[in-house]
């Protein structure tokens, strides 16, 4: 079942348990008071009664006395006067009863049949009353029975009135509740179907979205309609899908990288490969000649020393990847000098001049990690630069405490339209330059990777056949 339609159902039993729950409870409270105020004046007419016959009763025989008459029968006194007592009631609702000691009927106005028995009858004391309301046919009628004592002796004196329009009022309430309750029913449920499907519109529209977003459609956002709990949901879901579309652009682009770095990592194998077998072929087939077998194992040696630094290039990289760095609090002065006597014969050998500049810090580093770095911006610095140019390395704080790191040449540079894939894995810009120029493509990679471990920023600015100026950002012990 729908969440709007698990609500409407909800909120509407529940209103209608409460709304008729309450109905019967007043109608009942209403009836019940109802009935008893016509009790009570019931049995206060009663007492009317019998104080009114006692009275007279005591005048006839007072007179009697004062006049020496003979004294009045209290049966016949009873039967003469008892419809006088009547001239005030309804004759429709009201009527009375009068027995004697032995349970004869003196007097009656009330002629319905009554088959059961009358407990209401078996009064003994004059200060009791004894009442019942009972179903006559379809009437109900109170029967209220209370003592008269006339000249020693006692009589029953029952008033009897017709309840019968209390009992109908309450049917009559019941019938247009019931009534109402319809009515009400009806415009709850279509007023409740309105109003939830209007303040649900935002589930749907998230439950909708989610099938788009599983669909493949992770740029769809949903709609924030409100600024309740549901619309605050909107947002975070829409939060929550920009995330899911990040991550899933960051695996497709993953993939692509993956993709991108077998073929290249194929090619980078095949190349110095195919040089390898040709040259060996070509020294297995040809007769022996030591210029041209010299050549040739020049040839099969420089490209192994090819294969050699990728295989050296590529465990960096997987390193990098991999690798969880125990930073140490090291003075970044020894490690570049290390680094810088660890690449002098290269230096000498590509002709290119050095000059270091590096003012003295001590920084949260991995110093295995950050010789790597350097090794590698200066290898890039050397195949790039011709010989007899310069290179430079700088250290120095920023303002903002944390240490720049500069590597600067003159070398060939980076065209502009190459300067957003330089940090990918086996890019390698320019084509036409010479082979000798050409590395494996892994050594921003691989110095990008470093630098992102230690939480710092590698900034690159260079210029065409004017040189490259590489910045590392590192955080300083206050950052």
């Amino acid at each position: 079942m729908k969440l709007w339609l698990k609500v409407f159902w909800c909120t509407f039993l529940l209103f209608e348990v409460l709304f008729n729950a309450s109905s019967f409870y007043l109608i009942k409270h209403n009836f019940n008071q109802n009935l008893v105020r016509e009790v009570d004046r019931g049995l206060a007419d009663r007492r009317m009664l019998s104080d009114q016959i006692e009275a007279n009763w005591l005048y006839i025989n007072n007179l009697n006395q004062l006049l020496n008459t003979a004294k009045d029968d209290a049966g016949d006194f009873l039967q003469r006067n008892a419809t006088k007592y009547l001239s005030s009631y309804d004759p429709d609702k009201v009527s009375i009863e009068i027995k004697d000691g032995g349970g004869q009927t003196v007097y009656t106005n009330y002629f319905d049949n009554i088959s059961e028995q009358r407990p209401e009858l078996e009064v003994n004391d004059p200060s009791d009353t004894k009442y019942m309301i009972r179903a006559v046919g379809h009437k109900s009628v109170l029967f209220a029975t209370g003592l008269i004592q006339l000249n020693g002796q006692n009589f029953k004196l029952t008033y009897i009135q017709d309840l019968t329009d209390i009992y109908e009022d309450k049917n009559a309430q019941i019938r247009n509740f019931f009534k109402l309750n319809i009515v009400i029913a009806i415009v709850l449920a279509a007023g409740l179907y309105g109003i939830i499907r209007f303040l649900t519109r935002s589930v749907r529209m998230l439950a909708k979205s989610a099938q788009t977003i599983a669909s493949g459609q992770y740029s769809h956002r949903v709609s924030v309609l409100s600024k309740d709990e549901i619309g605050l949901l909107s947002e975070q879901f829409n939060i929550m899908a920009g995330a899911i579309e990040e991550k899933v652009n960051a695996l497709e682009m993953t993939a692509r990288n993956k993709q991108r770095f077998i073929h290249y990592l194929t090619h980078e194998l095949k190349t110095p490969l195919t040089s390898i077998i040709g040259y060996a072929d070509f020294l297995r087939a040809t007769t022996y000649n030591e210029e041209v077998f010299y050549k040739s194992l020049n040839y099969i040696y420089g490209e192994g020393k090819r294969l050699e630094s990728l295989a050296f290039k590529l465990m960096d990289l997987i390193l990098v990847e991999n690798h969880q760095p125990r930073m140490t609090v090291e003075e970044m002065g020894p490690v570049l000098e290390a680094t810088l006597q660890f690449m002098r014969p290269q230096l000498e050998k590509g002709q290119i001049h050095l000059s270091m500049a590096v003012e003295p810090i001590r920084l949260r580093m991995e110093k295995d990690l950050i010789h790597i770095l350097i090794t590698n911006l200066i290898d890039n610095s050397i195949k790039a630069s011709k010989a007899g140019s310069s290179m430079g390395i700088r250290g120095y704080r920023k303002e903002d405490f944390r240490y720049v790191i500069e590597v600067q040449d003159e070398g060939i540079g980076i065209p502009d339209k190459d300067m957003a894939k330089v940090l990918e894995p086996f890019f390698k810009g320019d084509p036409i330059r010479p082979h000798t120029y050409h590395g494996a493509g892994l050594g921003l990679a691989i110095s990008s990777e470093i630098v992102r471990l230690h939480k710092g920023e590698i900034h690159i600015h260079s210029r065409p056949n004017e040189g490259t100026i590489v910045q590392i950002v590192l955080p300083g012990l206050n950052n």
